[in-house]
């Protein structure tokens, strides 16, 4: 087993529907992150597609199906994960990352919690994942899940990941700019920063959260892309409020040297099932 890998995190604007052109941003990001050796490039939450579809969630999905055909023939050295709208079922549609792997589609891994307040209001348009859908992936041996946004600010889906033997998991997120109080930092990068350590300590793994950047409809995405190591120092960080490749690498040293130091590998299984049962 290798014990040093490098990872690419895809910080991008996505033009909302328009599939065309968020391919081919696509396609640069993997040619930059492949020049400068990463294994794996992840990019945010709906990247192909933008976030704010609404009804243009039904029209998006076969384009997107399309793109990830063409998209093997660029995953045959790196592994390249994606956001889209996913058709599960005719008709049935879920907000997805798409994994894939030497040439191959891996799988999909779709969003489980559906933000319906504010803003947001998946719920009408997609279908929440089952637990069922959570797996981990391997290449190069290198193990890896996925969450899509929502799912972070809930401890149990990167816990059930870390329990199922990934040491790294991604956050793919397309979170809005709130709370902007003529700071340099915003309330909405406070909590994630939160989340992302939380996580990353209380699991003793690599977290590497990937935000989208730009201006949809009347909001802006503010980026703030960032690689947390599991003892939740933050060990790079992406630019706000504009796009940016943010390269980090993982040494399986310091993942060895947090896990001394951990409680992770207590698994109370009796209060798992007292929750299961309120």
């Amino acid at each position: 087993m290798m014990n040093k890998y490098r990872i690419a995190l895809a910080q991008i604007h996505s033009y909302l529907g328009n599939v065309e052109l968020n391919f081919k941003k696509h396609i640069s990001y993997i040619e930059r992150a492949r020049e400068k050796g990463a294994k794996i490039i992840v990019f945010p939450e709906l990247s192909l597609t933008g976030y704010l579809l609404k009804d243009l969630a039904y029209e998006v999905s076969r384009k997107c199906e399309e793109k990830i055909e063409l998209l093997k023939d660029y995953s045959k050295d790196i592994c390249v994960i994606i956001g889209v709208v996913e058709e599960y079922r005719i008709g049935i549609y879920r907000n997805s990352m798409a994994v894939l792997c030497d040439g191959e589609l891996k799988g999909y891994i779709p969003k489980l919690y559906l933000p319906n307040y504010g803003l947001f209001e998946e719920g009408r348009y997609y279908q929440e994942g089952d637990v069922k859908s959570i797996k981990v992936f391997s290449y190069e041996g290198l193990n890896f899940g996925i969450v899509v946004c929502e799912d972070a600010w809930h401890p149990e889906p990167i816990e059930l990941l870390a329990r199922m033997g990934a040491d790294v998991v991604f956050i793919a997120a397309s979170s809005p700019l709130r709370g902007l109080y003529g700071t340099d930092e915003t309330s909405i990068e406070k909590i994630w920063e939160s989340i992302n350590v939380t996580r990353a300590i209380e699991n003793t793994i690599f977290i590497g959260f990937v935000n989208r950047v730009g201006v949809e409809d009347e909001e802006y995405f503010w980026g703030g892309s960032m690689f947390v190591l599991p003892d939740g120092k933050i060990a790079v960080r992406a630019l706000k409020m504009e796009e940016d490749l943010l390269i980090a690498d993982i040494d399986y040293h310091i993942l060895r040297k947090a896990r001394r130091f951990s409680s992770f590998k207590v698994f109370r299984r009796d209060l798992n099932m007292r929750l299961g049962e309120l």
